[in-house]
This record gives structure tokens, sequence and C-alpha cells, in this order.
């Protein structure tokens, strides 16, 4: 039963394994010390802080708790979990040894939910335990630096990944060229990028690249990029049309924003809805709104996020009756409007002067429960204010 648990996580079946796992324990079967990181395993693609805890508390009872292996399998577990603060640094801080895995798990933890002093602390304090970083520690230290826009503190990550000679990673080294671009110094992230071999230059490294330029409003560089990617003999991905068409939102770039398009058409990426929202928000950007309708019109399965841009295209047109239009056949589809959603809605309202439908907007996010985030409030306030009314 053993092996069927770590079948059932290999395969994609979490749920199957925490099953398995129930059965042992009911049948009087104990878990091997190579289950409980697959159990550990299972209830982090479920993302299920419950099941999390009960397996630790299993954990507890057995042998094979103080197992360094186990013990990372259950720090990995409660950082998936976004439970980084309490349970995982718990975990951590009462590990007995603790492996660079452990320590690149705990920084990375820290980094994602945006913990950046405790990570720095944390790298402090394993600089004086004496263990020495690899390439995961650097990419989660540019992680960080990004995270906090400090350009200089990446230019100290970069020197560190150099010094340990981790910079030939080509996973260091698109992380590199993503946080450059995102502390708004594109030039270092195209020096990174022209530095990588050609022999492991990967569609990560281009997508990375395209995407830094599109943060930072170079439209046309991405453009070349693209065009020589594709001269280079690498294929587009999603992520490579999803980062284009984020480039042309803009009214100046329709045609390119179009060009994009139909190559993603012809790539067969187009039939993502993850794509066609971006679609319709770059048609709406660029004030082709009607093309922008007729493929919201087009999807089939639309998700709340379809239906918020639509309707933020109308709002940011100043059109509020079909924003409103769209919102109540938003509800009537049985999605829930969100408070992205009702902040469009009230934005439009001020624009257009239309006190009496911001009101109603107003109620609405009171009965929804909405009204209490400072986001709604303040847009309300404003709304108000444009309105003539206190």
């Amino acid at each position: 039963m053993n092996s069927g648990v770590r079948d059932a996580v290999s395969q994609g079946y979490p749920d199957k394994a925490l099953i398995l796992f129930r059965q042992m324990k009911q049948n009087g079967l104990e878990p091997s010390k190579l289950t409980f990181p697959f159990i550990a395993k299972a209830c982090t693609k479920l993302s299920s802080l419950k099941c999390s805890q009960m397996v630790h508390t299993h954990m507890l009872k057995s042998p094979y708790y103080s197992d360094k292996y186990v013990q990372s399998g259950l720090l990995n577990m409660y950082v998936k979990c976004d439970e980084v603060e309490n349970f995982a640094y718990a975990v951590f801080d009462r590990m007995h040894a603790r492996e660079i895995a452990a320590w690149n798990a705990m920084l990375m933890g820290f980094v994602q939910a945006s913990c950046f002093d405790r990570a720095l602390c944390l790298f402090n304090e394993m600089m004086l335990d004496g263990v020495r970083p690899d390439s995961v520690t650097v990419m989660g230290l540019a992680q960080l630096a990004s995270g906090l826009k400090d350009v200089k503190l990446l230019t100290s990550v970069h020197c560190l990944g150099i010094r340990i000679g981790v910079e030939a990673d080509v996973s260091v080294a698109n992380t590199w060229i993503a946080a450059y671009s995102r502390c708004g110094d594109l030039s270092l992230s195209e020096m990174v990028f022209n530095e990588i071999d050609l022999d492991v230059l990967t569609v990560v490294s281009w997508n990375s690249m395209i995407t830094g330029c599109g943060n930072a409003g170079e439209g046309f560089m991405a453009m070349g990029l693209y065009h020589n990617m594709l001269y280079d003999g690498f294929r587009p991905d999603l992520s490579t049309i999803l980062n284009l068409l984020g480039s042309f939102a803009k009214p100046n770039a329709l045609l390119l924003g179009k060009l994009v398009h139909s190559h993603g058409v012809q790539l067969g990426c187009c039939s993502d809805v993850s794509v066609l929202n971006t679609l319709v928000c770059m048609y709406s950007r660029c004030a082709d709104i009607d093309s922008a309708r007729s493929l919201f019109d087009s999807i089939v399965d639309r998700t709340r996020v379809s239906w918020t841009v639509m309707i933020g295209s109308y709002a940011e047109k100043g059109d509020l009756e079909d924003a409103m239009a769209l919102f109540h056949a938003m509800e009537a589809a049985g999605e829930q409007p969100d408070l992205v959603t009702v902040i469009y809605l009230i934005s439009a309202c001020g624009q257009v002067g239309a006190l009496d439908y911001g009101r109603w907007i107003d109620s609405y996010a009171i009965s929804r429960g909405l009204k209490s985030d400072i986001r709604v409030s303040n847009a309300l306030l404003d709304m108000y204010s444009k309105c003539g009314s206190a």
C-alpha cells in the first residue's frame, strides 16, 4: 500500500493518495519513511491546510519524524499551502540538521509571501551557519531583490551567483532577466540575455526578455525580439503570446496587436480563455471596442475575468448602459461579480455623473460585503465627489 500511495501522487491523484493513507492507518499498517514525503506532496497539490495538519499529526507519532526527508517534505507542504510565517517556520526552526534544500524552501517561502525582511535575515543566518548557497538560493534572492525593486541588491546577488559559479545555469539567467526588468533596468536584462549560450537558450529566456520590454513600454523592442526568436527557430508558447499582447494594449499599437493575434491563431493559442481575455483587453485599450465585444461573444466558457474585462472596457469608455447590461447578464449567467467589477462600474458612474446608478452600486457593494474594502470605499467617495453629492 506504501507503493500505491507513491504511485497515486506521481500519477496526479492526490485525493486517492490520501484515501489510501487513511486506509493504511485504519488497517493498522504503518507508512514507511518514504511514504510521508509523498503524502505531504499530495497535501501541497490540494493546497489543503486541514489535510496538511492531519498528516503532520501522524508524522509526529511516527518514528520517522526526525528523518530529514520527512521534515523537508513537511516544510515544503506548509510553504506550498501559504502557511510560511507560522507553520512552515515552526517546522524549520525545529529541524536539527538543515540541508540547503530546507534553507531554500524557507527562503522561497518568505519571498513568495513578500516577507522580504525575514528572507534577508534567513539568508544571513544561513551564511553564519556556513551553508553554501546554490543556484536555487540565488534565484530566491533575485526574486527578493525584484520584489523590493532594489537594483543594487540585485547586482550583489548577481555577483554572488558569479562567485559561486552558477551564472551558466539558464534558469538562474532567466530569473536575473526578469528581476532586472522588474527593477526597471532593461539594459542589464538585455546584457544577461545576450550572455546566455545559444546552446542552452530556451523559450523561457525569450519570454522573460519580451515581458521585460513590455513592462518597460518598449513594444517595438518586444516585437523585434519576437521576430528574432522565430528566426532562430524557437516556437512561441502561450506565455509568449500573452506577454506580447500585453505589450500592445495601447492606442498606437493596434496593428502590432492584430499581427500577434493572427500569429496566435496560427499557433493554436487563441482557443485558450486566458489569451481570449487578454485579446479583449488589448482591443479595448486600443480603442477598438467592437472587436473586443466580438471576441468576448465568441468565448464559450467565460470566466469571471472574461466578464470583468469586458465590463471594464465599457466602463473606461464611459459607456455605462452597456457596462450595466453586461453586469446584469454576468449575474444571470451565475458568475459572481467581484470588487474589481464593482470598482469599474463606480468609476463609470463618476465619469458620466450617473448619481442614481452610483447609489444603486453603493447598495449592491454593501449587500455583497464589498464596501469594507478600502479600494471600493475610495472609489465611491471619488464617484460621489464627481457627481456633486457629499
